[in-house]
């Protein structure tokens, strides 16, 4: 009998021994810090095609006030990325610094916290490069809000029968994090459906960040039900905004859409897109 006492108080005085030994883990895991919250921020997006190539000389080129025009509207909005197609070269870049458009961005932030990214439509005639009326290369620009990262493009296996080779562009637009893209897609809506499903794929590469926003002139509508609907290209876990005519953005879900309009622009022939979304 005084051997099991014994024993049953050896028994208590370990239980006692672990129920204080749980209790000092449970205060001390109480005092590890948690990793702070992202704080989430505005990013604004404008998308502009500003038919400044001086071919269409008959439809919508406006001797280049089209680009003074977004250069206002940047001012306006101060956006985190801008996407532009029918651009030259040197609304980009000049002789000496930025051209008017990436100028404009640098009012905001400054010019070393300004990226560009610009690739020439191809001429299937020349072999060159696409050229404005100017003579300065022709094609589809990225500008954003940092300090440049990695960048991809490329041209589609899928053209139409015109003399232009219409390209894609992608860049790392928050370092780790969002992946930005522009494109110009085939007027032809068969050749552009095509187009579509080619940068499809190449949005799954493995370059590409968790988070991305693809905006530009897809040269497709929304129309359920109907041909060429450009729902039918539309990424595996994406959301769409568009203009409710050709110019569409596109981005994954686990970017917060916020807000989202379109302007008309006096001079070029495609609206203002607007969207502004938290990241």
């Amino acid at each position: 009998m005084a051997d099991g006492t014994r024993r049953g108080g050896r028994f208590s005085v370990r239980r006692l021994a672990w129920r204080a030994v749980a209790a000092a883990l449970v205060v001390l895991v109480s005092f590890i810090p948690s990793a702070p919250a992202r704080a989430a921020r505005t990013f604004v997006v404008l998308q502009m095609n500003l038919c400044n190539s001086g071919m269409a000389k008959a439809s919508c080129y406006s001797f280049g006030r089209a680009v003074d025009e977004a250069v206002a509207e940047i001012h306006r909005y101060p956006p985190e990325l801008v996407t532009l197609q029918e651009i030259c070269r040197d609304d980009l870049y000049a002789a000496r610094g930025w051209g008017k458009l990436a100028r404009a961005m640098a009012d905001l932030y400054g010019s070393a916290h300004v990226a560009v990214d610009f690739v020439p439509a191809m001429n299937r005639d020349t072999g060159d490069a696409y050229r404005c009326v100017d003579g300065a290369q022709f094609g589809i620009a990225v500008i954003h809000h940092g300090d440049g990262g990695d960048r991809h493009h490329g041209w589609y296996a899928s053209q139409d029968s015109s003399n232009e080779i219409r390209a894609w562009t992608c860049t790392t637009v928050i370092v780790g994090r969002l992946t930005g893209c522009t494109t110009h897609l085939s007027t032809d809506p068969d050749v552009a459906v095509r187009q579509c499903r080619e940068l499809v794929s190449i949005l799954a590469s493995p370059w590409v960040l968790p988070e991305v926003v693809v905006s530009g002139d897809f040269n497709l509508r929304s129309a359920p039900g109907k041909p060429h609907d450009v729902q039918e290209c539309a990424p595996a876990g994406y959301d769409r905004r568009g203009d409710g005519e050709l110019q569409q953005v596109f981005f994954t879900g686990n970017v917060q859409w916020a807000l989202g309009r379109e302007e008309s622009m006096r001079w070029t022939d495609h609206p203002l897109l607007y969207e502004r979304f938290r990241v």
